[in-house]
């Protein structure tokens, strides 16, 4: 692992600053295919902190940079990532003449560039032992410490977190729940990734108190961006990293 970069100190300064990271969600996915190497090149270009993406696992094992567990909506194939070759997902557009990427090509492609940020689906369709082989392919990659993994399940990044606890993990969450700090220790995590509307300055400060960062989402719009200037989260990620760039360095 490069010690240029390390995701959790980036975390701890925008904290301690109040300047916000910008996350490229699906990497510049308003102007270019998302979760394709062109909107992660485009990302880095803006100068995002981060970009994030979505894995699932090929049929015969290889992890692959989509967003749904089908194919149907980004690319011109159909049915589920998971019943499909590597070979089969790579021949496949997904869009201007992209292809699904391979987690380890965007890997190489933010080594020592910017912080890596990877969210584990499990529902609809459950993987077994995902969490163990995206663990194994950070670890090959060695990027452990530029990565944090988050999910909508929480048992996930409970699991992450016990096979590899140098990760930097997140609980990821659409609405208030009563008690934050506690779903945050039941999963092992560091970070806090609410929807940007269930966030308030009482919320952020209760995370920063118990040691944890908050990392909002998908910040699109004026009144989003307006919010989060209010709240101060950690990190913000967006479809539109040239707008909120462009916003936050006003």
């Amino acid at each position: 692992m490069s010690d240029h970069i390390r995701i959790a100190d980036r975390y701890r300064e925008a904290r301690e600053s109040g300047r916000p990271m910008v996350g490229a969600h699906r990497g510049n996915s308003s102007e270019f295919p998302e979760n394709t190497l062109a909107a992660f090149r485009s990302a880095l270009d803006l100068g995002v902190d981060v970009v994030e993406c979505d894995v699932h696992p090929s049929s015969d094992g290889a992890l692959v940079v989509i967003h749904d567990p089908t194919l149907d909506r980004t690319t011109d194939g159909s049915g589920l990532v998971l019943h499909h070759t590597l070979e089969e997902l790579r021949a496949l557009d997904a869009g201007q003449g992209e292809r699904v990427p391979l987690l380890s090509e965007l890997g190489e492609l933010v080594r020592d560039r910017v912080g890596l940020c990877i969210e584990i689906k499990q529902l609809p369709v459950p993987y077994a032992d995902i969490e163990q082989r995206l663990v194994d392919a950070i670890r090959k990659l060695d990027l452990i410490e530029q990565t944090c993994v988050i999910s909508f399940d929480h048992r996930s990044v409970a699991r992450v977190g016990e096979i590899e606890p140098r990760l930097q993990t997140g609980i990821l969450l659409a609405s208030r729940p009563v008690d934050p700090l506690s779903l945050m220790r039941a999963a092992g995590a560091e970070i806090y990734s609410p929807q940007w509307a269930s966030m308030d300055p009482d919320l952020i400060r209760m995370i920063h108190a118990s040691g944890g960062v908050v990392g909002t989402w998908t910040v699109n719009d004026a009144a989003a961006i307006a919010w989060c200037r209010h709240a101060r989260p950690d990190s913000i990620f967006t479809d539109r990293p040239r707008e909120v760039l462009a916003e936050l360095r006003d």
